[in-house]
């Protein structure tokens, strides 16, 4: 390698780190905050499964609160029964009995995006709550609008703990879950500009 080719590289690998820095401060600042209020009723909610419950309990909050007819947890583990989330739930045992579905396949966010398509396509829903954690809000949100195109989705963002008051990661270990999620959201957008595969 000449010294030429040399600094070629190492100035495109610059701009590279120069432009994914930029970009991770902007995914840092527009990530959704924290929703306090209910959202407008859908036909159905979706929450895409992690943060230790937290985002199921907010799931089945707005379920028992009416915001959507059913609700999809998407991506539970095989060994969690019915019995052990609905401990999170606060209304009726008959509601949740008829109206809570288990989806059992998911292992990523494109496995939860399909089970979300199987399950909407199923009851004929158009507008879907999508309940996640902030930082992996836009990633979820990408992915599942590259499956359904012809639905509506409204996203209801759970605090994750990462972001801080001043919207910077709140702890090196905070940062280092948002660089990889935000890694994570760019391969997501760059495989959606790509033809689909049959979808």
């Amino acid at each position: 390698m000449t010294g030429k080719t040399l600094k070629k590289l190492v100035s495109a690998l610059i701009f590279l780190a120069l432009a994914w820095a930029g970009g991770f401060a902007f995914f840092l600042a527009a990530l959704p905050k924290p929703d306090g209020e209910r959202p407008i009723a859908a036909d159905g909610i979706v929450v895409y499964t992690g943060g230790g419950g937290v985002r199921i309990s907010y799931a089945m909050g707005l379920l028992a609160d009416g915001a959507g007819q059913r609700l999809l947890i998407s991506g539970v583990h095989p060994d969690t029964s019915a019995a052990r989330l609905s401990e999170f739930w606060v209304g009726p045992r008959e509601r949740f009995d008829c109206c809570v579905d288990l989806g059992r396949e998911a292992l990523t966010t494109e496995g939860n995006a399909d089970e979300l398509k199987s399950w909407a396509e199923t009851h004929r829903y158009k507008r879907i709550i999508l309940v996640t954690s902030d930082y992996h809000m836009p990633r979820a949100v990408a992915v599942t609008h590259a499956r359904m195109k012809g639905i509506a989705i409204t996203p209801y963002a759970v605090s994750s703990g990462y972001i801080s008051e001043n919207g910077l990661p709140a702890s090196s270990q905070a940062f280092g879950k948002l660089a990889g999620e935000y890694t994570k959201y760019l391969l997501a957008r760059i495989k959606a500009l790509i033809p689909a595969n049959g979808r």
